[in-house]
């Protein structure tokens, strides 16, 4: 890199450290730590939980899946549309868990449970939640080192010592997660997030004027259609044309599609903005908001490793490409899958650009550490340690406790990092590790949220399996190299060469053993929940208790909110919708319902009236440059609205009231502090 690429980056590191100072002074209460003391507004929320979750490590899983699978995703994520916009609309699991006023899930499983229970949830959320983020700083330096070209050791004047680039940068990196996790808070977290994602926006933008000045349309086409006549089967624009893709096929999305209602709102690794919504409503509205803040995002991370396969199969970048294959044939298959397109990127990028690129990377990957570790920490006290403490920590104590757990994340990513083997792609390692927690959480969360007739002992039985099978499933692909030939031996015939022939790998891919272990820990919940009841005469939960309404709404939260008739009702407009909410409500209707008329109509056009080659790619392309001008807008719009949010958000921490009992504990089945 340049040195003016380094500057644009040193800039932007400072700016954050500036904020992260300022914010610093307005962390006062235990509820200000965790969750910014419940003051952030829609366009804050779906800016900052945005950027989380869109790491470094994000970044290089879609371009493994973009890189493998083309546009299939995309097309796929059309028939996902409606049932995005019917969680968006009805508030699935957001709402109602806003309602609960809990910190964390777990404390939410206490409210609707049992104390035991929540500790079980929290010691397997947490753990799910450490060992999925564990690989985050592994693939973020590895990016660095790729990208930077970097060597592997170094030397220090005056030391004898090699010093390992990877894992110097592998302390850096999660040092500097841990600082702006601990002193700040789910504050801190926050605005810095907001930075790091308006700044995003603004790279994404730029590098998509020059990739696509760069990579003209035409070539595209050529390149794809050349590939597509090569191998007609694992097409990279006909998504009814993929069966020899391997793990992104299209099992992969329904089964993806499934979880995405079973998990909504499961998983924790951003749960610190999921309780600092001002209200149920302003949680609710900033879903909404999503679909219009991702647009650049979505354009650019299919753009890019589309422009990476032309780069590696087209004639004009021959001699190019081959110097990059010879560096990749070197690395181990999991690291050059990942290195792939960043160091396609490093070869096509000028000066400047470079610098623009790796800001964002930064950027992405310091605001997924400071909530992963923010949000794992504060699990670990809020839902292992604090259940068993009788005599409430005072809020010294229990933010000191907080920064301490943080640290104790971070030291643990450090070793997991350095020492785990990869064996799949990224996504699959998301989809397995999380199901730990998720495998029977999803069912637990729901179950709990809209069922008066949820048990204990359903929701018991539902964890145990989903996270058994889950875990049974990681270690089955950590030992099956050794143990495959061992199975082998005890069999005869076709199965004993099976076995041979799938030693390398378990056959079971993540996002299989993860949807397995969801569809068990739904089955188990609800059918243990039934005989459960019927055996022990055990009465209806109450939910208005849990949910603070009708008698129970202290606050007013709910005052006139479903005075509406029943067709708005139904489409989940209640009276807290103002105009402009309307507006938007209906804007992401019709945004859908479009993209949703052209599943249809592809379907059709495949399977009736045998769509060529060249029509998908008009379309792609179509998809593509809408999604950027429309991002232009939106990031303007985000940018003004807010920066209009964080105003709200400090002159209402700007004041010295503060519930200090709202700590996360549960006394008499009640949150603390009601």
């Amino acid at each position: 890199m340049h040195w003016i690429d380094w500057s644009i980056v040193g800039v932007l590191f400072a700016a954050l450290t500036v904020t992260l100072i300022i914010c610093q002074r307005y962390v006062k209460s235990t509820a200000d730590f965790l969750a910014a003391n419940r003051c952030a507004g829609r366009y804050l929320l779906a800016i900052t939980s945005g950027i989380a979750g869109i790491g470094a490590i994000s970044v290089i899983a879609n371009f493994e899946q973009y890189y493998e699978a083309g546009f299939s995703p995309i097309w796929w994520g059309f028939l996902s549309g409606p049932l995005g916009l019917i969680i968006a609309i009805t508030g699935w699991v957001y709402y109602r868990f806003r309602e609960t006023r809990c910190l964390t899930m777990a404390q939410f499983f206490e409210v609707r449970y049992s104390r035991k229970f929540r500790v079980f949830c929290g010691i397997l959320g947490w753990l799910s939640g450490v060992l999925n983020y564990g690989l985050f700083p592994a693939v973020s330096v590895k990016f660095f080192i790729y990208f930077c070209c970097l060597p592997e050791t170094f030397t220090v004047p005056g030391i004898s010592w090699q010093f390992s680039t990877f894992v110097c940068l592998l302390l850096v990196a999660i040092s500097m997660g841990v600082v702006f996790a601990i002193f700040g808070g789910q504050i801190a977290i926050m605005l810095t997030d907001f930075l790091q994602g308006m700044f995003c926006n603004v790279a994404f933008l730029v590098l998509m004027i020059f990739l696509v000045m760069q990579f003209n349309w035409d070539m595209i086409f050529d390149t794809l259609q050349q590939l597509h006549k090569a191998n007609p089967d694992a097409s990279l624009f006909d998504p009814y044309a993929t069966t020899k893709i391997k793990d992104f096929n299209i099992w992969f999305f329904l089964m993806g599609l499934a979880m995405t209602v079973m998990h909504t709102g499961s998983w924790q690794g951003s749960s610190g903005y999921a309780a600092a919504a001002k209200s149920a409503h302003e949680a609710k509205m900033s879903r909404f908001l999503g679909t219009w803040r991702s647009l650049v995002q979505n354009a650019l991370l299919i753009f890019i490793p589309i422009c990476a396969v032309v780069f590696f199969n087209n004639p004009e970048f021959a001699e190019q490409a081959r110097e990059l294959q010879q560096t990749l044939s070197s690395m181990a298959p999991q690291d050059a899958s990942q290195a792939r397109v960043p160091l396609f990127l490093t070869r096509i990028l000028p000066v400047g650009f470079v610098g623009l690129f790796a800001a964002f990377m930064f950027a992405a990957m310091l605001s997924t550490d400071d909530t992963y570790m923010h949000s794992w920490g504060s699990i670990f006290v809020q839902d292992v340690i604090l259940p068993f403490r009788k005599k409430p920590f005072t809020d010294r104590q229990h933010l000191l406790m907080l920064r301490f757990s943080i640290i104790f994340v971070g030291i643990f990513a450090f070793f997991f990092s350095w020492l785990y083997k990869q064996t799949e792609y990224i996504l699959l390692f998301f989809q397995i590790t999380g199901a730990i927690f998720t495998g029977g959480a999803g069912a637990v969360i729901i179950g709990g949220l809209y069922s008066k007739s949820g048990s204990t002992l359903g929701a018991w039985v539902a964890m145990i399996l989903g996270s058994g099978l889950a875990i049974t499933g990681i270690v089955l692909q950590q030992i099956w190299p050794e143990l495959a030939p061992i199975l082998a031996q005890w069999c005869d015939g076709e199965r004993s060469q099976w076995l041979l022939e799938h030693k390398d790998r378990f056959p079971l891919n993540g996002q299989t053993l993860a949807f397995i272990a969801s569809v068990t820990g739904f089955l188990s919940y609800f059918i243990v929940s039934w005989i459960d009841r019927k055996l022990h005469k055990i009465g209806s939960f109450n939910l208005d208790r849990m949910l603070h309404r009708g008698q129970y709404d202290t606050l007013g939260e709910h005052v006139e909110a479903w005075t509406t008739t029943r067709i708005w009702r139904i489409l989940g407009l209640t009276n807290e919708f103002t105009l402009f909410d309307r507006i938007l409500f209906f804007a992401s209707i019709v945004w859908t319902l479009i993209w949703t008329g052209f599943f249809i109509a592809g379907t059709l056009g495949h399977f009736i009236f045998d769509w060529q080659p060249l029509t998908w790619l008009k379309l792609w392309k179509f998809y593509v440059m809408l999604a950027f001008v429309l991002g232009i807008g939106t990031t303007i719009w985000f940018l003004v609205a807010g920066f209009r949010d964080i105003g709200r958000m400090f002159k209402a921490l700007g004041s010295d009231e503060r519930n200090y009992a709202d700590n996360g504990q549960v006394i008499d089945g009640k949150n603390a502090g009601e």
